[in-house]
């Protein structure tokens, strides 16, 4: 039987690599087995999915470059698309409300931000004491995850640890202390057909 094929709109070069394997992990979590994830995500700057233009943190998409990014996943004729990015300061609500909920071939579309930074769930891989040391209690109340994230991970740079840490996340522990992250779970478990 023919898998479904999900294809991903990301924003950081580090998610190129993390954010697949990541949604297989959680396809497979939710026991979609008959989904399987595109490996080459649609990378596009944050600019082109958030709409700097109008002032946060009620910012929307940004039709013009959501449109280009849409069309680049529609031309490798999926069977669904999922659009992923920061929220830093913007509210993920309003901005996934604003994204298109189809491509022009029907396949549903759905979109998730991760509050405030993908490092806030990477934050997530390390127990409560580890993150008491470097005063952090709750990854997405902060600012600058990714510095935080260095202190843990002396070099820490997307694009070398982004993957491996990601390999590390407990999907159903992170699930339960992230908010965001369970929203991820939810929204791929109703755009692949599960329950969520």
């Amino acid at each position: 039987m023919k898998k479904k094929r999900l294809v991903c709109i990301v924003e950081g070069k580090g998610e190129v690599e993390a954010i697949p394997n990541l949604c297989s992990r959680i396809l497979a979590s939710l026991s979609l087995h008959d989904w399987l994830v595109d490996q080459a995500p649609i990378r596009q700057p944050r600019g082109h999915l958030v709409d700097a233009r109008i002032a946060g943190p009620s910012r929307p998409c940004r039709p013009e470059g959501m449109t280009k990014a849409l069309s680049m996943a529609w031309a490798r004729n999926p069977d669904a698309v999922l659009v992923m990015c920061d929220s830093d300061d913007d509210c993920p609500s309003i901005w996934a409300k604003s994204v298109p909920i189809k491509i022009p071939s029907g396949r549903p579309v759905a979109a998730v931000m991760a509050v405030r930074e993908f490092e806030g769930w990477l934050l997530r891989v390390f127990n409560d004491n580890e993150l008491g040391r470097i005063r952090v209690v709750d990854p997405e109340r902060i600012r600058n995850a990714k510095g935080r994230l260095e202190q843990l991970v002396p070099g820490y740079a997307p694009t070398t640890h982004q993957l491996m840490m990601t390999r590390k996340l407990d999907i159903s522990a992170v699930r339960n202390r992230s908010r965001s992250f369970d929203k991820l779970v939810r929204t791929i478990g109703a755009l692949c057909g599960g329950t969520g």
